[in-house]
C-alpha cells in the first residue's frame, strides 16, 4: 500500500539505487529494436552542475525514456570534458603547483578532475538522469587522447592541418592563443583620440582618430577612402610618426569608413582584422609592439608597461608636442576573451607560429551538410548558417597551456621538418616522449611540441568516441551516425560547428540526423544567471527543498531554442502536482484492492469509465505527436490538466 503522505526524496532514492544496481539503462547493441543514439554534451568538469545542466540533462533523460517506451534500443552514453583553463588555475593558485613542473602539475589536474567527475555524477543521479554509465568517457583518458591524436595525424597527412606563423587571437591574461569562437565583442566605455601626423617634406599634417594611440609604434600605413574628396591630394605621400621617427605611406582603400572620426585611419600590425587584410593586400611591413603578456616593447622608456599605462604616457607626450587635438568619450565594441575561462580580457592580434585546421575551404560543404540535419527548432539552422558563412579564419587548434591533449608532433632540429607520431605510438606526449624513428633526413634530434589542443578539439569528436571509431567496426556501424545531438544555442558556433566539420571530413557522413537546441537559463529576476549579478541558483538548493521530479517539471516547461527563467513558483507548482498525483493513486489503489484488473470486461465499463478512457486516449495521441517533435512543455501542461481536473475533479468525484 502507498503511504499516506508523499515523500518524493525517499521514493526517488529507492528507484535511483535500483536503476544503478540493475544497470537498467545499459546499452546492448544486440538487443532488438531500432537503435536510437544520443550524442550527449560532455560538461566541463567544474565539480558542480548549474541550472543549464539541469535543463539539458532533464530533456535528454526525458527523450531516452520516451524513446525506450516506443520500442527503440536506446544508447545514451555520458562523458566529461576534462581539459580546461579553470582546472589549471585551480591547481596553480589553490594547490600551489607550478606549471613549470609539468608532470606534477598534470597529475594534480587529473586528480582534481576525477574528484569533480565523482561529484557531478552524484548530482546527475540526484536529478534523475541515468545514462549508460558503463560507457562513460573522459577526454583525459588515454583511449580518448589516442582518438584525438589519430584524427590530427590523419588531418596532417591529408593537408587539412598545418603549422605557420600568422596573426592570431591572443589573450595576454591567459597567455594562450584562442579560436574565433572563444572571443566576442562587448560595448565598453573608451576614448577617441584625435591626433596630428605631420606630412613628410612640408608643413601639412593629416588628422587621424584612434582608440589605441599606443599602437603608433607598429603603424605601417595611413589610409583614406578614394571617394573622400578631403584627402586626394595626400595620396602617394608619407607621414612622419611622432615619437618614433619613422615615415609610412599614405594609401587609399575603399574599406575606410569616411564617417568614422576624421575619415582617415592608421594601419597598425595588428590592431584589428582589417589591419591584417591591409598588411597583406599592400605588402606592408610587420612590426610587433605588444608582448605576449600585454605590455609595450618599442625601444622606449615605456617598454614593459601594460598597454593602458603606456597609452597614458604616449598621449601625454603627443599633447606636449601639440599633436593631440582632442579626446572624446565614446562607447565602442572591444574584442574580449569570453568563452570557457570567461576572463573578459581584451584580445591582441599577435603574429605567432600555431597549428591550424583549414576550415575556410569547407564552408560551403558545411552549409550544405547542415541542411541535411533536422533542426529543432528549424530557425536554429539560420544561426549555424550565418556563423559558418561569416568564417574568414582557419581554426587555431593549439593552446599554450599544460593540461590538455598533447599535439602529436616533433620538430627536427636539423632540417626543421615536422614529424608526426605513428599510430602504434599513440597516445604520446612529445613534451616527455621522443620518436622511436629517425627523421627522414636521418637526424635523431627533435624538439617535442609543448602546446596542447584547444578543448573543442577534444569535444568535437564525441560522436566518434561513443561509437568506438577505429576500435570496434561492428559497434561503429551500429551507432554512427548518432540519432540526435541535444545542446544549447550558445555553442552552435563551437561544439556543433566543429563536430559537424571534423566528423564529416573523417567519415564522409554527418555525425547525427537531428539536433535539439535549447536556450539559456535566466535567474529568477529574468536576467542571465551570473555570480556578479547575485542571481545564480545552484541545483543543490532546490533539491534540498523539493524532490527531483519537481525540479524536472520546471526544466520540461522550457520551449525549444528559447531562454527560460528559473522560478521557485514553478517548482512549488510541480511539487503540489506530485502530491495530487500520489493522492489520486492512493484513492485508486484503495478501491481496486479486491478487483482483478488483468481481466476487465469492457462491457462492464460505465459511461464515466469510457469517458475518462477516451480522454486518456486523446492525451496519448497528442503526447506522441508532440514528443516526436520534442515539445515537452505542452504535454506536461496537458498531463497536469488531465490529472488535476479531468481525473481528480470530475472522474473521481463521480465514482465516489
Amino acid at each position: 500500500m502507498l503511504d499516506k503522505d508523499y515523500d518524493g526524496k525517499q521514493i526517488e532514492k529507492k528507484w535511483q539505487n535500483y536503476w544503478l544496481e540493475k544497470e537498467i539503462f545499459k546499452f546492448n547493441p544486440d538487443t532488438k529494436g531500432e537503435v536510437y543514439v544520443l550524442d550527449t554534451p560532455p560538461p566541463f568538469t567544474s565539480g558542480s552542475l548549474h541550472m543549464g545542466h539541469v535543463m539539458d540533462f532533464t530533456w535528454i533523460d526525458f527523450i531516452q525514456r520516451y524513446k525506450r517506451m516506443r520500442g527503440f534500443n536506446v544508447y545514451c552514453p555520458q562523458g566529461f570534458d576534462c581539459h580546461g583553463l579553470p582546472t589549471e588555475l585551480k591547481v596553480e593558485h589553490e594547490f600551489k603547483i607550478s606549471k613549470d613542473d609539468k608532470e606534477a602539475f598534470i597529475e594534480k589536474c587529473k586528480e582534481w578532475t576525477a574528484q569533480c567527475v565523482d561529484r557531478m555524477r552524484r548530482q546527475m543521479t540526484d536529478i534523475g538522469y541515468f545514462p549508460d554509465w558503463s560507457r562513460m568517457y573522459l577526454t583525459m583518458r588515454p583511449e580518448y587522447i589516442k582518438l584525438i591524436q589519430k584524427t590530427l595525424i590523419d588531418f596532417y597527412d591529408k593537408g587539412y592541418l598545418f603549422r605557420e606563423k600568422h596573426p592570431i587571437l591572443w589573450c595576454p591574461r591567459c597567455m594562450t592563443a584562442l579560436a574565433k569562437a572563444e572571443v566576442g565583442y562587448e560595448e565598453k566605455d573608451g576614448k577617441l583620440y584625435y591626433l596630428k601626423l605631420p606630412v613628410e617634406g612640408g608643413k601639412e599634417h593629416v588628422e587621424i582618430a584612434t582608440t589605441r594611440p599606443e599602437l603608433m609604434p607598429s603603424c605601417v600605413g595611413v589610409f583614406f577612402n578614394p571617394k573622400d574628396p578631403r584627402y586626394g591630394n595626400f595620396k602617394g605621400k608619407n607621414v612622419m610618426l611622432p615619437l618614433f621617427d619613422r615615415k609610412v605611406p599614405i594609401l587609399s582603400d575603399e574599406e575606410v569608413d569616411m564617417s568614422f572620426g576624421t575619415g582617415i585611419v592608421y594601419c597598425c600590425t595588428y590592431g584589428d582584422e582589417q589591419d591584417i587584410l591591409w598588411q597583406k593586400k599592400y605588402n606592408l611591413e610587420v612590426i610587433t609592439s605588444i608582448t605576449e603578456d600585454g605590455k609595450l616593447k618599442v625601444g622606449k622608456d615605456y617598454d614593459g608597461l601594460p598597454v593602458k599605462e603606456a597609452r597614458k604616457i604616449i598621449v601625454s607626450e603627443l599633447n606636449d608636442l601639440g599633436l593631440l587635438i582632442k579626446e572624446e568619450k565614446m562607447k565602442h565594441r572591444v574584442l574580449l576573451h569570453v568563452e570557457r575561462g570567461s576572463c573578459k580580457s581584451p584580445i591582441e592580434l599577435l603574429p605567432m607560429e600555431q597549428y591550424f585546421i583549414n576550415v575556410r575551404d569547407y564552408k560551403n560543404n558545411l552549409i550544405e551538410n547542415g541542411k541535411k540535419i533536422a533542426w529543432y527548432p528549424e530557425y536554429m539552422y539560420d544561426r549555424f548558417h550565418d556563423w559558418t558563412d561569416s568564417m574568414d579564419w582557419d581554426w587555431i587548434i593549439s593552446r599554450q597551456r599544460v593540461f590538455g591533449t598533447p599535439i602529436p608532433f616533433w620538430k627536427c632540429k636539423d632540417c626543421g621538418e615536422l614529424m608526426p607520431a605513428k599510430e602504434e605510438w599513440l597516445p604520446v606526449d612529445p613534451r616527455f616522449d621522443m620518436p622511436k624513428d629517425k627523421c627522414k633526413c636521418g637526424s635523431n634530434k627533435f624538439l617535442g611540441e609543448v602546446d596542447v589542443c584547444d578543448c573543442w578539439v577534444d569535444s568535437s569528436a564525441t560522436p566518434l568516441a561513443i561509437s568506438l571509431y577505429n576500435r570496434d567496426e561492428k559497434f561503429f556501424n551500429k551507432t554512427y551516425p548518432a540519432t540526435i545531438r541535444p545542446q544549447g544555442y550558445e555553442i552552435i558556433r563551437t561544439w556543433l560547428f566543429y563536430t559537424l566539420f571534423r566528423c564529416n571530413l573523417i567519415t564522409g557522413k554527418n555525425p547525427w540526423n537531428e539536433t535539439l537546441i535549447h536556450g539559456m537559463v535566466a535567474g529568477p529576476d529574468g536576467r542571465k544567471m551570473s555570480k556578479s549579478l547575485g542571481n545564480v541558483i545552484e541545483p543543490d538548493e532546490p533539491l534540498s527543498k523539493y524532490c527531483a521530479d519537481a525540479l524536472r517539471q520546471w526544466a520540461l516547461l522550457a520551449s525549444k531554442g528559447e531562454d527560460f527563467p528559473f522560478t521557485w513558483k514553478e517548482i512549488e507548482h510541480g511539487s503540489r502536482f506530485l502530491t495530487k498525483f500520489w493522492n489520486v493513486s492512493r484513492f485508486i489503489e484503495m478501491n481496486i484492492s479486491d478487483t482483478n484488473t488483468k481481466n476487465i470486461n469492457v462491457e462492464s465499463l460505465t459511461i464515466p469509465d469510457k469517458w475518462i478512457l477516451s480522454k486518456l486516449t486523446d492525451l496519448i495521441k497528442l503526447s506522441r505527436k508532440e514528443l516526436d517533435d520534442y515539445n515537452f512543455a505542452p504535454i506536461l501542461k496537458e498531463i497536469r490538466t488531465f490529472l488535476w481536473h479531468e481525473v481528480a475533479d470530475n472522474y473521481i468525484e463521480i465514482v465516489k
